[in-house]
């Protein structure tokens, strides 16, 4: 049976391996068809699609996006998969969540040089889109902190001295702009919000209500209790499965393929890539 990845990231946004990079790993994971999700961004997938002709790589790429949202006081990601990165509707979308993305990261960058610690854009080597991760890494070079997440914890981490809140599309719009792509809206993540089983039920009855298709059951980092649980929502909530192991960078925790199986009673997203 063929491997699906339907979520991972390159340096065109938090990931640590370049598109190329990205790919041959994949390959190398014997992982069959693969989605590239970069946050806010499609920069990195006529690379990917040029790669894989020119190289005949052993896999098929799916063009994919990962869109971040505010709902209530959480940030949502929505992921698009199957898209036409060239779709006037999503690239004015995205190109709006950039400038989101960089004014954002401009003010945190002010807001930590107001608290003594001095960083420039240069410094954080945000080569796509950039975000918390690249100030934390940069934060680290520097010294000022011993690991990311103590960056997280002191300075960018929500409640922090130096966290901006994001000001992000609503979901319907991301949810939108998917469907105009010719996609489908995939939950990303769906225990990954820090919110109550009542909340992302309420997330779900109104995703749905909005269009979303499907839903994230299958994650490499989860049990097996963890993920029959996705599986049943998906099926009360009438969504599609999805699975992907949000890779960022190699390692035991998330690597691409690793223990990625829907239970036998989802129904795959890829069954209704054309519907």
């Amino acid at each position: 049976m063929p491997v699906y990845d339907l979520h991972c990231h390159s340096t065109h946004s938090d990931g640590s391996l370049s598109v190329s990079e990205l790919l041959h790993r994949a390959c190398e994971q014997e992982v069959d068809v693969l989605a590239i999700t970069d946050h806010d961004c499609v920069d990195g997938l006529p690379e990917a699609n040029s790669l894989i002709a020119q190289e005949s790589l052993p896999i098929k790429l799916i063009n994919g996006v990962e869109i971040s949202c505010r709902w209530h006081s959480f940030e949502i990601h929505i992921v698009g998969l199957n898209i036409d990165p060239e779709e006037g509707q999503l690239k004015a979308l995205l190109n709006e969540q950039q400038q989101r993305r960089y004014d954002r990261f401009d003010a945190m960058l002010e807001k930590l040089y107001q608290r003594g610690v001095s960083l420039s854009a240069e410094d954080c080597q945000a080569d796509g889109m950039p975000t918390r991760k690249h100030i934390a890494d940069a934060m680290v070079r520097k010294g000022t902190v011993s690991k990311p997440q103590q960056a997280f914890d002191r300075y960018i981490g929500k409640g922090s001295s130096a966290y901006v809140k994001p000001e992000w599309c609503n979901i319907p719009e991301a949810i939108d702009a998917i469907h105009s792509a010719g996609g489908k809206a995939v939950l990303a993540h769906p225990h990954g919000y820090k919110m109550s089983n009542k909340w992302l039920r309420k997330l779900l009855v109104e995703g749905k209500e909005w269009g979303l298709d499907a839903m994230e059951v299958s994650l490499c980092q989860q049990s097996p209790g963890h993920r029959d649980a996705l599986a049943k929502m998906s099926r009360e909530y009438g969504l599609l499965a999805s699975q992907g192991s949000d890779f960022h960078y190699p390692g035991n925790w998330r690597e691409l393929g690793k223990n990625l199986c829907l239970p036998a009673d989802c129904v795959p997203i890829w069954e209704h890539w054309s519907q």
